[in-house]
């Protein structure tokens, strides 16, 4: 199957691959994945990348929990950030699928293939993710490169290697396809009563995932409708509405 350019990765397309890849691993194993889903073994196993720790340099303003060394076919996870990761287990769950979607989409070294990061050849650095806490500063530091050569060279030097919206967009519906498989999800649900956050988190605790990655994969999957600002859930678009008791 021919990779379609990111801003044109249809859902159902990241659905496909990534039920590919579990199911390449069920093939390999002799058995059947249920959630959580084995996501550290589905990418050793199946895409044949390597996870490291090490300790990634962070800028000021910046959380990176993660990168990928692209020539060496390595997922890097920032040991800074261990007691977080230990606090919040989905989330190293999230971030190594983050990670394997970027090699899986967008493909790993090949001599001859342009490179999607802006690595000069014969060079392996961690590409930053996940520079969450420093928009702000950007905004700022972008305002002013507009009229200033040395704001402009700290904008572009504190945005070297994240992610632009497309990567982003499509590596975080890989992650959530990947650690919550669609027919899994579908399965799982008949356990949960899906407009109530009590089992909304013990949803979330089967899957291993943090729960706003769960509420949003549920309503990708049309699982959920809406979350309004009260935080009530509603299952339906009729439910939100109104209209279920019109009946």
């Amino acid at each position: 199957m021919n990779k379609p350019p990111l801003r044109y990765l249809r859902n159902d397309y990241i659905e496909d691959v990534t039920a590919r890849r579990i199911r390449g691993y069920e093939a390999k194993n002799g058995l059947t994945v249920t959630l959580p889903v084995p996501v550290e073994e589905v990418v050793e196993q199946v895409l044949n990348l390597s996870i490291l720790w090490d300790a990634i340099t962070e800028q000021t303003g910046e959380m990176i929990l993660g990168g990928l060394q692209r020539k060496s076919r390595t997922i890097v996870l920032n040991e800074k950030h261990l007691a977080l990761f230990d606090q919040k287990p989905g989330l190293l769950r999230s971030t190594i699928g983050h990670e394997a979607g970027h090699a899986d989409i967008e493909g790993c070294s090949d001599s001859d293939s342009p490179s999607l990061f802006g690595e000069e050849k014969g060079t392996d650095p961690i590409v930053h993710r996940h520079a969450t806490r420093s928009d702000e500063l950007i905004a700022v530091l972008l305002d002013l490169a507009l009229h200033n050569e040395k704001a402009y060279r700290a904008y572009k030097q504190l945005t070297a290697g994240q992610d632009t919206p497309e990567q982003k967009s499509a590596v975080d519906r890989y992650q959530s396809a990947l650690l919550m498989p669609r027919w899994l999800m579908r399965e799982a649900a008949k356990k949960y009563d899906l407009a109530d956050w009590k089992d909304l988190y013990r949803f979330s605790e089967e899957a291993q995932v943090n729960i706003s990655n769960l509420t949003t994969r549920l309503r990708r999957l049309g699982m959920i409708y809406k979350i309004d600002e009260s935080k009530r859930i509603h299952v339906s678009e009729d439910a939100y509405r109104g209209q279920g008791t019109l009946f």
